[in-house]
């Protein structure tokens, strides 16, 4: 690995922290408008009491729907969109890949989702980074993959941590918090099955033709699966709709747009990096988004951080990175 790669994926890996961070801490405060948060005016507007109590899977809709839009664009202009709907229907990884996207998303997003909306964006972010642990162990379990010492006190240390800032809170905690938590973990269980899923089938699934696919169009197979998930499954289960369109008349669409100009550029960047760093020290980067989103909610919307939260949020990162790092890797590549 040259010097010029390094750098550049550290920094790619970095802005990925900073950026899915910021996202959750925006998703969250658009979350605090008076359509999601007073009852009675929500029922005003006819929306129906499910989708009011649900409302976080209708604005993932919005921000799985707008991160594909812009993710698509850029395969649009790269000549590669076409590619991504060849994957989905003509081969086994595509449809695996879908798979699993149904499992992260619909599932993954939605209960990080609400895990923000019931326990606020740093408690739930701060437990959503440990699912790559997660992940790990599931493997092990079910594809007898092996683990490494460094991994299993890595795992060992971040769901410690994410144990006790769920379950030890301090400050002025809502009556909804520890709902929050369990949405958080929820997230976490997605965010591992659909990694299990996807090496599943990279290592075991075999095309009949040999299909180059990139990053980049297994990610827009991923927003695009999503998508369709919530507008034809999800949406018309929770009476969204109406919702949905109060969105839109309102002009919180728009918000929610911008927001996923971020992460869909959060996954892109961290695909990159990854490629030029490897996924060990990509993922470690991409947990200190727990961190940074601590710090935006304190700089842009003045949330307090208590002791418990810095401190255990710290842990969990540190957990994450011991796991993801392997030292022997880091030694040769110094």
């Amino acid at each position: 690995m040259d010097n010029k790669n390094l750098k550049k994926g550290l920094l790619l890996g970095i802005f990925v922290g900073i950026a899915w961070g910021l996202d959750g801490v925006l998703m969250g405060r658009v979350g605090l408008n008076s359509i999601f948060t007073d009852k009675a005016f929500a029922l005003s507007q006819g929306i129906s009491e499910t989708s009011f109590s649900f409302s976080p899977l209708v604005t993932a809709f919005f921000h799985e729907s707008f991160c594909f839009f812009w993710v698509a664009l850029v395969l649009l202009f790269s000549k590669q969109l076409k590619h991504v709907f060849y994957l989905l229907f003509k081969t086994k990884k595509g449809k695996a890949t879908a798979i699993a996207a149904l499992v992260g998303s619909p599932i993954g997003m939605s209960a990080y989702l609400l895990g923000i909306k019931y326990a606020t964006a740093p408690y739930a972010s701060s437990i959503s980074v440990i699912y790559p642990g997660v992940g790990a162990l599931l493997s092990y379990l079910f594809l007898k993959e092996k683990l490494s010492l460094n991994s299993v006190i890595g795992i060992i240390i971040s769901l410690t941590g994410s144990f006790m800032l769920g379950f030890n809170p301090t400050g002025n905690m809502s009556g909804t918090f520890f709902k929050g938590i369990m949405f958080a973990f929820v997230a976490v269980l997605g965010w591992a099955l659909e990694g299990v899923i996807i090496g599943f089938a990279m290592k075991h699934i075999k095309d009949e033709v040999s299909v180059e696919s990139t990053p980049q169009q297994l990610l827009c197979l991923r927003y695009l699966v999503s998508m369709v998930a919530y507008a034809v499954i999800v949406l018309p289960a929770i009476k969204g709709y109406p919702l949905a369109s109060n969105i839109v008349s309102s002009g919180l669409v728009f918000k929610y747009a911008l927001i996923a100009i971020l992460g869909a550029f959060t996954y892109l960047s961290w695909y990159k990096a990854v490629d030029l760093i490897g996924s060990a020290m990509g993922t470690a980067l991409n947990s200190t988004s727990a961190l940074w989103t601590i710090i935006f909610s304190a700089l842009l919307f003045g949330n307090k951080i208590t002791p418990t939260l810095a401190f255990w949020g710290i842990v969990i990162v540190i957990g994450v990175f011991i796991f993801a790092i392997n030292p022997k890797t880091l030694k040769n590549n110094k």
